[in-house]
């Protein structure tokens, strides 16, 4: 009887092959009645042995157009049954596996001439040659063509009565990715005007009005504005600086913060930052506090830096295991509904409200309308200075908020994402003490749990199951946390460990960059959700040759530099953390010091802080000015 009751279990349940998988995004397709497999090969023996075609998914968990999808198409035993028959359907959670992710998104951008994105839906030969890509697929035929039904029966009819043409077509696309998907564009001699280019570049392409690259969806594009930062630094444009404050106090102010919470969400659906995708990434909530503060510190505007602090209070207080480490995301949906947590109706805020006096100066504060900016619904937005009663009001809206469902939130912790937050947090550390500590408190458990026994992993899940070896993002970024741990502490461990990977990170090289270690996919120099992990080891090898006055780092970044001088000369400020490395390599200086992270990034911001006696300023191969006197230090620099 109990064997019974356990095969009707799972008859019900209609548990696949991903239903022993500890990710989180795997796990929630583990009972669609598609016969789902991970990423393996079991699969792909299968789809050889039983001569089928192969029908890959790639998301991640907090994507909406995944959920999408999955209602529509997935959960549906129609289109399931036909999946089934037909093809073997593989899923892969973009997060755990980004270098496969990378692959694939090529495979669509050559066959479409644009960028994809999530869900990722390819078709595939037995042998893994692709024949189809496309992105989100409503599940029958609508106004906007074929459905998946009709797209899966009609591949499969292809595939049977012309299967020369499908071969064919198959072995075409391969010789055609084979030729264009590392196709190097020429070296270029960098122009010597590169800061007016850039100044240039912000000036024709910022929207002037609202802030951010013009054009919609809006995303915040940090790596843009930490290079624009740098650049007002140095030139002191004030087309520049108004620039950055437009962007910096819209989104500030807009939708795309969470005004309630904290926390900024991933982007902007309309050019106001009003109306935002509601997923809360790790990766956008270390680095828009990073570069709030760097700009808080130029402009002491208080906006900026209770911004990126309330930023970062959210995902340390919501976001953390009981080991200190970040979860990666969290889910723009509760209850299968977009945004259902985070926007209010109109008469429940109003009848709140009704306790106070100025009760229609605080609707209209928080951006609380009749008619809402969000499907009738309200996202609150700031409108004005902070009435009377603010922080009661405040108060008020996030216990509404305590009687809702919260997004569901991805556990998934990434070595790379967490060190982006471990910069943050020690860039927070100074203004106020206790972030830094934060920072070094996860910085610790990071390389106690990633790094074990000589290897660094990417992520692990429940049970801290390390599942798969360290991809080149998370040498990058933790090479990076480390050196920022040297410069705020002046603690030789995180120096001597920055040391050990960066000399560990060049199995990733054969003669290219590869984003893996077995050279599948080359690294490449597009800032796209975060920071490119080939332009972040470019800007490491700098600092490390700074600070350790080693010139073949410095050799090692030129030549990463010079394969994106194409970019840099070009295309600048839509390359900005390899053109910010191609600026330092120009000109950075390592100032010795008695005092962790002497604060001297407003004078210059290519200067880094190495333990010694004050003060002492050198470049890459040779010390130029000793003197106790910092004025003097600072004429060498300006």
């Amino acid at each position: 009887m109990k064997s019974i009751i356990i095969f009707l279990i799972g008859v019900l349940t209609m548990a696949n092959h991903l239903i022993n998988s500890d990710n989180p995004y795997l796990l929630q397709h583990a009972n669609n009645p598609v016969d789902w497999y991970p990423w393996c090969e079991e699969a792909f023996e299968k789809a050889k042995k039983e001569n089928k075609l192969i029908f890959l998914s790639i998301g991640y968990s907090t994507c909406h157009w995944c959920h999408v999808m999955e209602r529509e198409s997935f959960e549906n035993k129609e289109i399931a049954d036909i999946l089934n028959k037909y093809y073997v359907s593989i899923k892969v959670d973009r997060e755990e596996m980004p270098d496969i992710d990378k692959y694939y998104q090529k495979v669509y951008q050559l066959m479409h001439k644009r960028a994809g994105g999530w869900p990722l839906t390819i078709i595939m030969m037995p042998d893994k040659k692709p024949i189809y890509s496309a992105t989100y697929i409503p599940p029958h035929y609508s106004q906007f063509g074929p459905g998946l039904k009709e797209i899966l029966m009609a591949i499969v009819d292809d595939v049977k009565n012309n299967p020369k043409k499908i071969e064919e077509i198959a072995n075409n696309f391969k010789e055609y990715f084979r030729a264009n998907e590392y196709k190097e564009l020429p070296k270029e001699k960098i122009s010597e005007d590169i800061l007016e280019k850039i100044i240039n570049e912000a000036k024709e392409n910022f929207d002037l009005k609202y802030g951010g690259f013009r054009g919609v969806p809006k995303f915040p594009q940090e790596s843009s504005l930490d290079l624009l930062i740098d650049v007002y630094i140095i030139t002191k444009n004030e087309e520049i600086k108004k620039i950055l404050d437009i962007t910096f106090e819209k989104m500030a102010r807009g939708g795309i913060f969470d005004q309630i919470e904290g926390g900024f969400y991933r982007y902007s659906t309309d050019e106001r930052w009003e109306v935002p995708h509601f997923e809360k990434m790790l990766y956008n909530n270390a680095n828009l506090p990073y570069v709030y503060l760097r700009w808080f510190k130029l402009t002491q505007n208080l906006l900026y830096k209770e911004v990126a602090f309330r930023s970062l209070d959210e995902f340390v207080n919501r976001y953390r295991d009981k080991n200190g480490l970040f979860f990666s995301a969290s889910n723009a949906d509760s209850e299968g509904v977009e945004g259902k947590y985070f926007v209010y109706e109109y008469d429940e805020v109003s009848k709140a409200f009704e306790k106070f006096e100025n009760k229609e100066e605080l609707l209209n504060y928080f951006g609380i309308r009749k008619y809402g900016n969000f499907n009738g619904k309200n996202n609150p937005t700031i409108n004005s200075k902070k009435p009377k009663n603010f922080k009661e009001a405040l108060k008020i809206l996030q216990d509404i908020r305590k009687k809702r469902e919260f997004p569901f939130i991805d556990t998934k912790k990434i070595t790379a994402w967490n060190s982006m937050m471990v910069s943050s947090l020690f860039k927070a550390g100074e203004v106020d003490e206790n972030y830094k500590n934060e920072a070094i408190k996860t910085l610790d458990v990071l390389i106690d749990k990633m790094y074990v026994n000589g290897t660094l992993y990417h992520s692990f899940n429940k049970n801290e199951n390390l599942k798969k070896e360290a991809l080149l993002e998370d040498y990058a970024f933790l090479i990076r946390a480390l050196m920022d741990a040297y410069i705020y502490t002046f603690e030789d461990k995180y120096l001597n460990l920055a040391k050990k990977l960066s000399k560990e990170v060049f199995v990733f090289k054969d003669k290219d960059w590869y984003m893996n270690k077995s050279h599948t996919i080359k690294a490449d120099f597009s800032d796209s959700s975060y920071a490119s992990s080939l332009n972040i080891l470019a800007n490491d090898f700098l600092d490390l040759a700074l600070l350790e006055f080693n010139l073949n780092l410095k050799q090692e970044a030129n030549e990463i530099i010079q394969k994106g001088s194409y970019y840099i000369n070009n295309y600048p400020l839509y390359y900005p953390t390899i053109t910010k490395a191609y600026l330092k390599s120009k000109k950075a200086y390592v100032l010795k010091t008695n005092s962790p992270n002497f604060d001297i990034e407003t004078i210059y911001p290519y200067v880094l802080c190495k333990k010694g006696e004050d003060f002492e300023i050198c470049t890459y191969d040779r010390c130029i000015k000793k003197s106790a006197d910092f004025s003097k230090i600072v004429q060498e620099i300006q």
